[in-house]
């Protein structure tokens, strides 16, 4: 059974049974789509293991199990060595549409702004969030139509791009698409621009471009070129790992050149600018990868 995500933000959830994030959630969505949690609720998702992912409006996903009000799913654009069809866990019913589609397949446009605005053929709106993926049906000079989980809809074209517009070089892009978001509070499992956590942050600036890279660091430690650090380039991943570089990767971040990276950087902070030399980074950095 397919289905698609009806919700502009939705977490994947390690367990199948409600809890006080989850509550704020619900009672938040009833003023706005994109719900940005606080900062206290934002901590509880770490601290209290809550979730390990999230997923945008129009996402497609596989479930596997539905009990009660709840579904377990796969999301197979998001890679994970927990399942080698996509990443696993929990949604709630309610954040889920039916679909026809068998996988998701068509010519995408991305929205590229951190929030933007769809139109459905009745006039009612949703905000919808950075990295936000459609199939486009038609085009006008200044908009887009697009198939949503509700129907058709329609965006400004100054919103979105082609998703695989890019050239070989899509770094500066990445970069570009980053700065959008310094000072944005950090979210544990966040993929979106209500709230990233690192590998969140690095995934949805390449999907938006078109590139897969996993989506938790370690995953994405093993994808791209090799390279050497002192050969980065605008948009390379710097990895760094635990034991000075030796362990376990545990964080992520986006190189913008001149010896410095912007990241999501820990539960707590937030989308920050970084020198990697004299840092407590500079002896974790255990790997320097490539997307074009």
């Amino acid at each position: 059974m397919n289905k698609l995500v009806s919700q502009s933000n939705a977490f994947l959830w390690r367990k199948n049974e409600m809890n006080p994030v989850l509550a704020n959630i619900l009672e938040a969505r009833k003023e706005t789509d994109l719900v940005q949690i606080n900062q206290e609720d934002a901590m509880k998702l770490y601290e209290d293991s809550l979730v390990d992912s999230d997923l945008l409006y129009n996402d497609f996903v596989i479930v596997d199990e539905i009990e009660g009000d709840w579904a377990k799913v796969v999301v197979p654009s998001q890679q994970s060595f927990q399942d080698e069809r996509g990443y696993p866990g929990w949604m709630l019913l309610s954040d889920l549409e039916d679909t026809d589609k068998t996988s998701d397949t068509g010519e995408k446009i991305a929205v590229v702004v951190p929030k933007a605005e769809i139109t459905y053929e009745n006039g009612e709106t949703r905000t919808v969030s950075f990295g936000t993926l459609f199939t486009k049906i038609a085009e006008t000079d200044d908009s887009y139509t697009i198939e949503t989980p509700h129907g058709l809809a329609s965006i400004l074209r100054t919103q979105v791009d082609l998703q695989h517009k890019q050239g070989d070089n899509i770094g500066i892009t990445v970069v570009q698409m980053a700065m959008q978001f310094l000072d944005l509070p950090y979210v544990w499992a966040g993929i979106s621009s209500a709230g990233f956590d690192c590998s969140g942050f690095a995934f949805t600036l390449y999907r938006t471009c078109g590139k897969y890279i996993g989506r938790d660091a370690t995953e994405q430690s093993f994808t791209g070129k090799k390279i050497d650090y002192a050969n980065a380039e605008p948009g390379d991943l710097l990895f760094f790992a635990y034991e000075e570089g030796k362990g376990e990767v545990h964080h992520v971040g986006v190189y913008i050149g001149n010896d410095e990276m912007i990241h999501s950087q820990t539960p707590g902070s937030k989308v920050i600018l970084t020198k990697i030399a004299g840092s407590k980074y500079e002896p974790e950095l255990c790997v320097t990868s490539r997307h074009r």
